[in-house]
């Protein structure tokens, strides 16, 4: 009788532990719970100074179109908030937090009035093994992330890579982020280390699957079974100043056929280099990348004297870029000094004579070079740095060194002052 009271004891006493432990155990997990609002804005005062007389410009250039042939409105300008973003944090537990951000990036609805859309919508498994994350969603993919912040003024202007179209910003898909080594210095801050970042992802941007969410008929040309994979390996030293890196991405998008009946094998493959040092009072980096577009051209012969029986074959596309961008403070916290320049050809493959004509998944015949370059000042009034007032110049070249449509080059010439501002 005595035995089984003691066992019951103890068997209460332990069940009591567990529950308190367990409570405990929850209260503390609990505790870690809270969200955060935050977002920022910018936009400028707008002087268009002069526009390319035919419209042209690759990727996502700003001001595309204005000074063309088709819009002659001469001194243009405007007061525009280009882009704003509102967003929301939310610790759940110890392991587990997630993320949504709203966006204005120029889009209007059908009143024409601005309009927001989900950017990002995702959730992280922090330490899902050890300084390694799990992110899974719509996210930030690292073609864009790993050269923004230190390029520093995306109120400016978009990295090359974004601005030229490269890659998306963002996609859906999942992540795998986190350090491979690190050393510690005596205050206990990571002096050294090296980290990486493996996407999967749909290759389809903002959009979504129409099929799987009854958003539309129409099939998503860059989203189907075919995956594109990211990789990012970067070493950062002196406390996170130096950072060095190298991405690259690759998607198989299996047999297509052109304007004959052969199928040919097309993927499209990235690589990127960069390196930027940001310290106390000046920054400066650099990056470059090339994009191979595999079987991405038709070289289509017309028939002629010199091509009685012309052949059409496929080509390999392949465009190229590089950017070299500083800043230097003048005043501390108060006024810097930034500038930058891009170089860029969308096909170094493409030559043009009167039998050959060109078609790229990549480059649509785009058969001009640009350069661009920006130059202004930041300043700040108040010690925090929430508000930011930058006067600057945007130019974007185009260089039409073929000459194949009989038109000049031209230029871009834009006078700004951007204002930036943060709330959180």
């Amino acid at each position: 009788m005595k035995t089984k009271i003691s066992i019951r004891i103890i068997l209460g006493i332990g069940m009591t532990l567990l529950l308190y432990g367990d409570a405990n155990a929850q209260q503390a997990s609990t505790s870690l719970a809270g969200g955060n609002l935050w977002g920022y804005a910018f936009g400028d005062y707008t002087y268009v100074k002069r526009g390319d007389s035919a419209g042209r410009g690759n990727g996502n250039l700003e001001y595309k179109g204005l000074g063309a042939q088709s819009s002659p409105t001469q001194n243009q300008n405007a007061f525009e908030i280009r882009r704003a973003y509102l967003g929301y944090d939310y610790r759940i537990n110890d392991a587990f937090s997630a993320s949504a951000l709203l966006a204005y990036e120029g889009d209007a609805d059908a009143n024409g009035n601005r309009t927001v859309y989900l950017k990002n919508a995702y959730f992280t498994w922090s330490n899902i093994f050890p300084k390694s994350d799990l992110i899974i969603g719509q996210q930030l993919t690292a073609s864009s992330a790993a050269v923004e912040d230190l390029w520093g003024y995306r109120d400016i202007e978009r990295t090359m890579m974004d601005l030229r179209k490269i890659d998306g910003t963002t996609d859906m898909g999942a992540t795998l982020r986190g350090k491979i080594w690190e050393k510690k210095v005596d205050s206990g801050r990571t002096g050294t280390s090296i980290g990486y970042s493996f996407m999967v992802g749909n290759n389809s941007g903002n959009t979504p699957v129409p099929e799987f969410t009854n958003s539309g008929t129409t099939q998503n040309s860059t989203t189907d079974k075919d995956k594109k994979f990211r990789f990012n390996l970067f070493l950062k030293a002196f406390n996170d100043k130096l950072t060095v890196g190298a991405y690259t991405d690759y998607i198989n998008y299996g047999g297509v056929t052109y304007k004959t009946k052969k199928l040919y094998q097309n993927a499209t493959q990235t690589f990127r280099v960069y390196s930027a040092y940001n310290g106390r009072t000046f920054g400066v980096g650099v990056e470059g990348f090339i994009q191979n577009n595999i079987n991405g051209e038709l070289e289509t012969f017309a028939t002629s004297e010199k091509y009685p029986n012309p052949n059409n074959d496929t080509v390999t596309a392949t465009q190229i870029g590089f950017s070299v961008f500083g800043h230097v403070t003048i005043i501390p916290n108060k006024l810097n000094v930034f500038a930058r320049y891009d170089g860029y050809n969308p096909d170094t493959k493409y030559k043009f004579n009167t039998t050959e004509t060109f078609t790229s998944r990549l480059v649509a015949q785009n058969t001009y070079s640009e350069t661009f370059a920006t130059a202004g000042l930041d300043w700040t009034p108040r010690p925090d740095k929430k508000v930011h007032f930058l006067p600057n110049i945007w130019y974007d070249g185009i260089n039409n060194g073929y000459g194949s449509d009989n038109l000049k080059s031209d230029y871009y010439l834009v006078y700004r002052i951007t204002f930036q501002y943060t709330f959180k």
